[in-house]
């Protein structure tokens, strides 16, 4: 019987993102700039202890700061999904009270590692809409006592700053732009955004921007125009951010067979109606087809 060739997924929610893979990747050295939740559907990845004791597991959540290479982490030979964590939420913290620490920064061993797996799968398999897949994946990534647990506080400056980085994602403000409004020097703002978020302020707003770039890929832009509505300078920076963050580059997979499905949930597509960039791009193509961009 022939095999059924499968497609990659790519659903986008509010700041949110979960990638579906249906090969082998392999990942460049990067730091984690987002928590996030990796998961192999298919193989396993090896993750190295405190002690320097390896063990292979299905899944892993590493925490932003965190510097991802095979040293740590190697899932270079499994096909891995992989869920960036909103931010400024009880998630990772909820995530790495549940599962077993390697090393600061990375757990392994989801509770619910096998009905996780399987559920990932018929999100790819079956193409569920983003709503869909948020509902059947909520519960079970965070189980449903520990998501009104309190696992840790955050400033409400540091929440106010990720409020403004988010809405002049295309401004080059300074730092101290961002601390004056929240009546921190320059210094303080950058030790506490650090503490609360896991990177410097100037990480997170690039992590930001990369974001706002993958939404105007799947929504059919090219890599210069999705760089220059994403507040880049070039399509060179784009491409250069988008690798350091993901540990691929956005030829692999947005350019390059087999070409990703996006599906992006209502709420982004409402909350980006009003960026003229996007307004053109209201509907999304269900997958795509190959562009003569060349990265």
């Amino acid at each position: 019987m022939k095999q059924e060739f499968k497609v990659p997924k790519l659903h986008i929610w509010s700041n949110q993102l979960l990638f579906i893979g249906a090969s082998h990747i392999p990942y460049r050295d990067h730091q984690v700039v987002s928590d996030k939740l990796l998961i192999s559907i298919e193989g396993e990845m090896t993750i190295t202890l405190n002690n320097g004791d390896k063990v292979n597991t299905r899944s892993c959540v590493s925490k932003a700061g965190a510097v991802l290479t095979d040293q740590y982490i190697d899932a270079n030979n499994a096909t891995m999904a992989i869920y960036y964590l909103a931010p400024l939420t009880q998630d990772y913290p909820a995530l790495a009270h549940e599962m077993i620490e390697a090393q600061r920064g990375l757990h392994y061993q989801h509770p619910q590692e096998d009905i996780l797996i399987r559920s990932v799968l018929k999100i790819r398999d079956e193409s569920l809409s983003p709503e869909a897949a948020y509902a059947l994946l909520r519960d079970l990534i965070i189980r449903p006592e520990n998501q009104s647990y309190v696992f840790r506080e955050f400033d409400p400056r540091i929440i106010e700053v990720v409020k403004q980085v988010r809405e002049t994602v295309r401004d080059n403000l300074t730092v101290r732009v961002f601390a004056e409004a929240v009546h921190l020097s320059e210094s303080r703002l950058k030790k506490l955004f650090k503490e609360q978020i896991g990177v410097p302020i100037s990480k997170y707003r690039l992590r930001y921007r990369v974001f706002i770039g993958i939404i105007q890929l799947a929504l059919g832009q090219s890599i210069t125009e999705a760089a220059l509505a994403a507040g880049f300078a070039s399509p060179a920076h784009f491409s250069k951010s988008f690798s350091a963050i993901n540990g691929i580059p956005p030829s692999a997979t947005f350019l390059k067979p087999p070409f990703l499905e996006v599906l992006i949930a209502k709420e982004v597509l409402d909350a980006q109606s009003t960026v003229k960039e996007i307004n053109q791009y209201a509907s999304v193509a269900s997958s795509y087809q190959e562009t003569e961009d060349k990265n």
